[in-house]
């Protein structure tokens, strides 16, 4: 099932997470710095964003977005080693369980689900379980490379699937910061002229080795999502705030039961 949507929505999250494709590029302390320049950033013009980590409750970013007023979330980021067909139904169970149950301790309730790998279509109620409405692939879902616009999907039984439209920093080894900020800004008019959504990932590791000419990129992006915003053309929301958006306007479609044991 598609979206239907009223008018563009951008969303936009952050990977802040350090892993083996992420090594050399940089350390913990360039990844604090650079979160906060985002947050000063996303403050300046009152935008949320879904920050990805692995394990919410022991976050470094936890503190930094909980003194912000932006209406972030903070999401669980799953990777191949408990998120996959390989992982297995118990695995992905436990892990999943363990992470948002310490987050909710904490009192960070858990809506996203940010994926380095496809989850499982029989792996949907277990997400559902733990309160996850919103689940995002990592790898932008287009097979020709052009920053198209992509709908969410309702995977089953009230979770939503985001695909990614575009990656930033971007990939150029010409460009000041990778370049990518224009694809993105088409993004968004395409999402604006089509209502439908336009999702970017901002890769923390790989944006922190750009240096201040890959924040330059993102902030042309961010300054120009303002300006469209403003002039009441583009709404800019969280990962889960979209999901319960949506769901929200399917809230008359029928719904089933579909909670069973994880093994």
């Amino acid at each position: 099932m598609s979206a239907c949507l009223t008018r563009g929505i951008l969303t936009i999250s952050v990977d802040l997470e350090i892993d083996v494709a992420h090594v050399g590029l940089a350390g913990g302390r360039e990844i604090e710095e650079l979160t906060a320049r985002l947050l000063e950033l996303f403050a300046r013009y009152e935008m949320p964003a879904t920050w990805a980590v692995a394990d919410p409750a022991v976050s470094a970013a936890r503190e930094p977005l909980a003194a912000a007023r932006s209406g972030h979330e903070l999401a669980i980021l799953g990777d191949a080693s408990w998120v996959g067909r390989a992982a297995g139904r118990g695995r992905f169970a436990r892990e999943l369980e363990r992470r948002a149950a310490r987050a909710r301790a904490e009192g960070w309730p858990v809506d996203t689900l940010v994926l380095k790998t496809v989850l499982p279509i029989d792996h949907c109620d277990l997400a559902i379980k733990e309160g996850i409405i919103a689940a995002r692939h990592l790898s932008a879902a287009h097979s020709d490379g052009s920053p198209r616009r992509l709908q969410p999907q309702s995977l089953r039984f009230g979770l939503w699937a985001f695909p990614v439209s575009i990656t930033l920093p971007g990939t150029s080894r010409w460009l000041p910061g990778g370049g990518g900020s224009r694809a993105a800004r088409f993004a968004i008019d395409e999402a604006i002229s089509g209502k439908g959504l336009v999702h970017f990932v901002v890769d923390a590791p790989r944006l922190a080795a750009r240096g201040r000419s890959g924040v330059r990129e993102l902030v042309r992006v961010v300054e120009h999502a303002e300006r469209r915003r403003r002039h009441g053309l583009l709404e800019v929301a969280t990962l889960g705030a979209t999901a319960r958006k949506l769901a929200r306007e399917n809230h008359g479609r029928p719904s089933h039961s579909i909670l069973r044991p994880a093994a």
